[in-house]
């Protein structure tokens, strides 16, 4: 597994919020499109309850998904933060991502779990150039009633990956 000193091809980077599907599900739909991280760094909450099960409920599902796309063992971090505190979730965040993209050849941010803040933050760091992103994503889901189920069963008509990134011309 690797650890994070070493070099990983892409790694992912995405905040868990109270839908488990959010985070499994976008990286899900970016997989089928071939983009399959080596690495996956996880920023929740330790306080609640509810996040640290659905962090339990990420770590299951992409430890069963990875492999089926090539990566037989996948490195899955979970990093602490403060919800409840927005400028140190940027400082994390920025941290993160920097510290990442030391170790990857490639880097991928999720902005679509999490809260609306922790969403427009990460977009901001989609914008620098110093950072090497390769995407940031964001799943659009047409329909609330899918919100809690895999990516296969949700109609492909009612779910939509975005590149943010690519959307503002970055």
């Amino acid at each position: 597994m690797p650890t994070q000193s070493q070099s990983v091809e892409r790694c992912w980077v995405t905040v868990v919020g109270w839908s488990p599907m959010a985070v499994v599900n976008t990286l899900w739909a970016a997989c089928e499109q071939g983009i399959v991280p080596q690495r996956v760094v996880l920023l929740a909450s330790p306080n609640n309850p509810s996040i640290q099960q659905s962090v339990d409920t990420v770590k299951r599902y992409l430890s069963a998904l990875l492999p089926e796309f090539g990566v037989e063992n996948p490195s899955i971090t979970h990093y602490a933060i403060d919800e409840d505190d927005l400028l140190g979730f940027k400082d994390k965040l920025v941290q993160v991502l920097e510290e990442e993209s030391e170790h990857a050849r490639e880097l991928v941010l999720d902005v679509t779990a999490g809260r609306k803040y922790m969403s427009a933050f990460g977009l901001s760091q989609g914008l620098r150039t110093d950072l090497k992103l390769e995407k940031v994503y964001y799943n659009h889901l047409f329909e609330q009633r899918y919100i809690d189920m895999p990516h296969p069963l949700i109609p492909r008509h009612e779910q939509q990956l975005h590149d943010l990134k690519k959307l503002l011309g970055g």
